[in-house]
């Protein structure tokens, strides 16, 4: 018998520390987009990289931050 796999203590993904968890979310982007985000290689990292950097976001983040 293999101890490979199965239920066992300590097993499976650990989770994500507070506030770290990504959340699923579905939108919508122009054909152009699409092909721009297929060529990234990692299109979730492109996509906060842009948001983030963008002064609109900076803005709300001062603003919201307390």
């Amino acid at each position: 018998m293999s101890n490979r796999g199965g239920k066992r203590k300590g097993a499976g993904r650990k989770p994500a520390p507070d506030g770290t968890a990504k959340v699923p979310m579905t939108i919508k982007v122009e054909p152009e987009l699409r092909e721009y985000l297929r060529a990234c290689e990692n299109a979730t990292e492109a996509i906060e990289t842009a948001l983030k950097r963008s002064k609109a976001f900076r803005d709300w983040k001062r603003d919201s931050s307390g």
